[in-house]
């Protein structure tokens, strides 16, 4: 699977130099990783999974000088969300719905076609304020 996601990252056109910087291999089928990739200068995408036959776990993050812009996770602490566990936070740790599946391999896409509609839109808010 973090083949497959680094491949991903690699083929995308937003992101950067793609490495894993952690991997654990608990046994057969079942490891942690992290991957991280350079959209620009100033911001960093990481992409982390724990994974199990049972159940996967996931956190995508976009920083900015260290500070999280976005993340989509399904950490179990929402319930009241549409689309429990899954969510994302934004800058103001405000709570959304995804339609994230918790399948790395199908929701990585997703979540890179959000970056490049929050950074167009981020990029538009800054060109009407000059």
């Amino acid at each position: 699977m973090y083949n497959t996601l680094l491949r991903l990252l690699q083929d995308s056109p937003i992101t950067q130099n793609p490495q894993i910087v952690e991997l654990t291999i608990y046994g057969q089928d079942a490891f942690r990783f992290k991957i991280r990739a350079t959209v620009d200068p100033t911001i960093t995408f990481q992409v982390w999974v724990n994974y199990n036959p049972r159940h996967t776990r996931y956190a995508y993050q976009l920083f900015r000088y260290g500070n999280t812009l976005l993340r989509w996770d399904n950490a179990p602490h929402y319930p009241d969300v549409a689309g429990f566990p899954h969510h994302l936070h934004d800058t103001q740790d405000r709570i959304y719905p995804t339609t994230l599946s918790g399948n790395p391999e199908e929701d990585l896409p997703v979540v890179l076609t959000e970056i490049v509609d929050y950074l167009s839109a981020e990029y538009a808010d800054i060109q009407g304020e000059l």
